[in-house]
């Protein structure tokens, strides 16, 4: 968003180049970091994702065709200790969680096939300087929980492009308005990454720090309460709609 914006900057403030600033931010601790790596599908697999909890382990497995796409997440700072204990170790507690794989998870036979997510959440304390505003990823980087990221993106690109296009039409965007892009978003973000620390928190940290079978809580046992996780998910907390 940075080309074809301009700003008249107020008396307090004056244009600065953009690789000179040094925006501030809010960043949080998840208490995860997730490997990455994909195995064969086998006739009579599970169709769609699928997702399992298992003591001490979480797995989560995308649909990917003829593909699982594998994301086994693992307490913050252990990947060194996971990797010197060899691929063996790790064949078997991903085993341990999913025997489906059994039959195929000789088909990981290197580090090299693995990628290493270090999970982070955060937040600009703001998202915009003279000619330059930030939106997606740039503005708030959000932890892979409920995979939201690419929601909140979208969202935002559209409440920018409902603020910012007639002012960039008109060749000239004033800082207030991208302001207003901010006021609009921060809310909903600041909402969703709140949750995300909740979830985090209250299973996954459990999870991955003991070996006993996880009780979910009581309150996701009320059906609006267990609905109100995968609608914040699918539509955010403020959905964003085109104005033409």
């Amino acid at each position: 968003m940075a080309s074809h914006l301009t700003s008249n900057p107020s008396p307090q403030e004056t244009p600065t180049p953009t690789h000179d600033i040094l925006f501030e931010s809010i960043q949080t601790s998840p208490p995860m970091d997730v490997l990455w790596f994909r195995l064969p599908k086998q006739p009579g697999d599970y169709e769609g994702g699928m997702g399992r909890i298992g003591r001490g382990h979480i797995v989560a497995m995308l649909d990917r065709g003829d593909q699982w796409q594998i994301a086994y997440v693992i307490p913050k700072g252990e990947y060194q200790e996971i990797r010197a204990s060899g691929m063996e170790a790790l064949r078997k507690s991903i085993v341990e969680v999913v025997p489906e794989l059994q039959d195929r998870i000789q088909h990981l036979q290197d580090w090299s096939q693995i990628a290493f997510l270090s999970v982070e959440s955060s937040r600009l304390v703001r998202w915009y300087r003279p000619g330059l505003l930030l939106i997606g990823d740039a503005a708030h980087v959000m932890s892979p929980v409920g995979g939201v990221g690419i929601n909140y993106a979208i969202q935002d690109a559209v409440v920018a492009a409902n603020v910012l296009s007639k002012p960039l039409k008109q060749g000239h965007v004033e800082l207030h308005e991208l302001a207003k892009v901010q006021r609009q978003r921060e809310l909903p973000t600041r909402i969703i990454q709140a949750f995300q620390s909740f979830i985090q928190q209250q299973i996954f940290a459990r999870v991955l720090n003991s070996n006993q079978l996880l009780q979910l809580p009581g309150w996701l046992r009320l059906p609006w309460l267990r609905d109100l996780p995968a609608r914040l998910v699918a539509y955010g907390v403020f959905p964003a709609h085109v104005k033409t």
